[in-house]
């Protein structure tokens, strides 16, 4: 996760009647957490995982004149400089225009999915914790084309879940077409049949629902109906093509796919029958 060997990190004292402690406990992996001075936002980063370690504090930091440590541990990456005025972070989460931001902060969950859905920020490589039960109540619940800030929570969990099922804690994967390596970012958990035509029982098959596309090409052919899977083999379909893409397809054209079996045969076979029927869009 961290090739460079440094591990951009952070830490809290415990605080009196551990309210800091209390707030780091609700810190999740994939949270956003963004620094602060002179009334604005200066920069943001993604938690990667926390530990609690008075020892390593220590090391790093020493103590306060209190004889406090920053035991309270976060690891952060992604670090991106961001200037917002404090005065608009303070609109969009609900806070009065005056609203002074000190000392360390947890917002709940409303006024995190407002700031998230506002700068449109996910990590491309840590993964929001989501568990089966969460999900199957997401896929119960949720409607994809709701684009409230509700509506862009759930995606934002259920696309967490299925590439958390699909990478774990992989920082490197391998594309279901082409099979290159590469990092998790640049691959989609791409659904088999498409999500739109999906049942519910269907979206929750998410073993055998998603498999990783790369966004270097594969991801879109696929999803166009450029190629599809049958039996386990890449084919291309006759649609029209330019010399650059040929050359691509012919690339990938008889490849063998390690996501054909028996249980997603029937949503590849869909695939094909959908897309020898349509348009490319």
């Amino acid at each position: 996760m961290y090739p460079s060997g440094l591990v951009p990190t952070w830490g809290v004292t415990a605080g009196v009647n551990n309210v800091n402690a209390n707030k780091w406990s609700k810190i999740q992996p994939a949270d956003v957490t963004f620094f602060s001075a002179n009334k604005v936002l200066y920069s943001y980063g993604f938690v990667t995982f926390k530990i609690h370690n008075k020892l390593l504090a220590q090391h790093l930091w020493e103590f306060n004149s209190k004889g406090e440590t920053w035991e309270y541990i976060y690891f952060l990456d992604e670090l991106r400089e961001h200037d917002v005025p404090i005065s608009l972070f303070n609109e969009i989460v609900g806070y009065s225009e005056n609203y002074k931001v000190q000392g360390f902060v947890v917002l709940d969950e409303d006024k995190s999915s407002a700031l998230l859905s506002y700068f449109d920020l996910e990590s491309e490589t840590v993964v929001q914790p989501v568990s089966e039960e969460e999900y199957r109540e997401i896929i119960k619940s949720f409607n994809i084309d709701t684009l409230d800030i509700e509506g862009k929570t759930k995606s934002r969990a259920e696309q967490g879940f299925l590439r958390k099922a699909l990478f774990g804690n992989k920082t490197i994967g391998r594309c279901g077409i082409c099979g290159k390596e590469y990092p998790i970012s640049f691959l989609i958990a791409a659904h088999i049949k498409k999500r739109s035509f999906c049942s519910n029982e269907e979206k929750l098959d998410f073993r055998n629902i998603v498999m990783p596309m790369c966004k270097f090409g594969c991801d879109d052919l696929f999803e166009k109906g450029y190629i599809s899977v049958d039996n386990g083999i890449v084919s291309v379909n006759g649609k029209a093509v330019t010399l650059p893409l040929r050359l691509y397809l012919d690339q990938i054209n008889g490849l063998n796919c390690a996501y054909w079996n028996t249980n997603t045969s029937k949503y590849f076979q869909w695939h094909r029958n959908h897309h020898d029927l349509s348009e490319v869009r």
